[in-house]
């Protein structure tokens, strides 16, 4: 086995007469020890008060989110809430805007049917047909067997066309 050893080189002293031995050597003095930093509180309390704030925050911006999730909430029923009023209004405007709803209602109010319509034409300001006054009468003898929530007058079709005397937006 080989042992191995350190190999010290042996010192060297300055030859007189060269360059490094006419250099002074430097006086060498006390220096006093370093002071240690302050001690480990002022580290500590700043570690706890990032760790404070941090949970501080967290903390806030949960609660902002569970009020926010329960507006969300609030709202959406809302939303639903109103879905459905609008649903039934709409139910209930079809219901009453239809021919029969119309007619039961003018009835109470006491508008009869026409009977013989006139026109009037716009060119010349004549009015064409014979217009009599309405006579009011409780029932209309055409529609005596029907109930009043049915009654409606039968659409005419006509299917030679007559003479057309306008609605008045002709010329629009």
């Amino acid at each position: 086995m080989a042992s191995t050893s350190a190999v010290h080189a042996p010192a060297v002293r300055p030859v007189r007469g060269s360059r490094s031995a006419a250099l002074p050597r430097p006086r060498l003095t006390l220096v006093a020890a370093p002071r240690a930093a302050g001690g480990a509180m002022p580290f500590t309390l700043l570690c706890t008060l990032i760790v404070v704030s941090t949970l501080a925050a967290l903390l806030y911006l949960n609660i902002q989110m569970s009020d926010t999730s329960y507006e969300i909430t609030r709202l959406q029923s809302q939303s639903q809430r109103l879905t459905e009023e609008k649903q039934a209004l709409s139910e209930t405007n079809e219901r009453l805007g239809t021919p029969q709803s119309l007619e039961r209602e003018a009835r109470e109010i006491g508008m009869v049917p026409v009977t013989d319509p006139a026109y009037i034409d716009l060119d010349t300001g004549e009015i064409l047909g014979e217009t009599s006054p309405a006579q009011q009468t409780e029932v209309n003898p055409e529609l005596a067997d029907v109930p009043a929530e049915k009654a409606v007058p039968p659409a005419e079709i006509y299917d030679e066309p007559t003479t057309y005397h306008g609605m008045g937006n002709e010329g629009a």
